[in-house]
């Protein structure tokens, strides 16, 4: 029974760390949590053109641009950083100014909203890890912040967003923040959607267009990768602990094992007077042995799979 336990918490471990790992390589196969998206971009300057309209893109010199490459460009208001890399407390997180109706049409998923929520003065979607982990606060909190006129601001969390790109920034319709914020105009986060064949294309012709802006371009898998940097590395701890324990585990069964075959020393010897040759003994032995570390296996990993789902 020590052996079977030790086995089987060793797996379940295992594989319970393996199973909450994740793979950020391909966004497209991430829609609910890039939207879709390809490419995250901040500047350093408000870019000020709209890069959707051939107006726009003939001012910033990107008219090789493919016409299907779609940009979202948005409003920011900047105060602090509430993503999971920043381990302070946070009572203001970034501001982002969006278009809440291409934002429902796009892939990003909306967990949960308090009722009526647009009836809100200023309602704000917020990614559920920051809401719960950064700020420690629930659906239907208040969170203060100041005008372009020195005023109070009430904004309230109405909505959370399922793990997503948005982690450190809460998310307001592009109307209601231009009412808060009238002063700021230009766009210092942009997303890009594009094939992935054409990521690097984009990603050239927009960081040479916008260079004097200092851009700063990643995809959208990497960004992902970076918040997620933190919790790789304590389940790699974990992993690390259940591989301890899967190899203690191994180790008592051998001992236990050894231990059987010298006390039933005689029981094998009666085996072989009986006409059983020692292929056979050794099969029967194998399969006595060989009970305990598969329904330690089957358990751990069985135990994994609902802990997980």
């Amino acid at each position: 029974m020590l052996s079977f336990i030790t086995l089987a918490s060793g797996i379940f471990i295992v594989f319970t760390v393996g199973l909450h790992r994740k793979s950020f390589a391909n966004s497209s196969q991430l829609r609910t949590a890039t939207g879709g998206f390809s490419l995250w971009c901040e500047t350093m300057v408000p870019v000020y053109h709209n890069i959707g309209t051939k107006e726009g893109r003939t001012k910033l010199a990107i008219t090789d641009l493919d016409n299907e490459v779609l940009v979202w460009q948005l409003l920011k208001y900047s105060a602090d950083d509430a993503n999971c890399l920043n381990l302070n407390k946070v009572t203001t997180p970034n501001v982002l100014g969006i278009d809440m109706e291409e934002f429902k049409k796009s892939h990003f998923k909306i967990s949960k909203t308090i009722p009526n929520f647009l009836h809100t003065t200023y309602p704000a979607l917020i990614d559920e890890t920051v809401l719960q982990w950064s700020l420690g606060k629930k659906l239907g909190d208040t969170l203060f912040y100041t005008g372009d006129q020195g005023q109070t601001i009430p904004i309230v969390l109405s909505g959370t967003i399922q793990n997503s790109i948005f982690q450190g920034y809460i998310l307001i319709d592009k109307t209601l923040f231009s009412q808060i914020w009238s002063e700021i105009l230009g766009s210092e986060v942009m997303l890009i959607k594009t094939s992935n064949e054409k990521v690097a294309e984009t990603t050239t012709l927009i960081s040479q267009a916008l260079n004097n802006y200092g851009i700063r371009i990643t995809t959208t898998g990497e960004r992902m990768e970076l918040f997620y940097s933190v919790i790789n590395t304590y389940l790699t701890i974990f992993m690390t602990l259940g591989g301890l324990g899967l190899l203690l585990g191994i180790f008592s069964l051998i001992i236990v094992i050894r231990k059987n075959m010298i006390a039933r020393t005689k029981e094998i010897a009666l085996c072989y007077s009986l006409g059983f040759d020692t292929k056979r003994t050794y099969r029967l032995l194998y399969a006595e042995n060989l009970i305990t570390p598969v329904c330690a296996m089957i358990t751990g990993i069985l135990g994994a799979i609902l802990a997980t789902t």
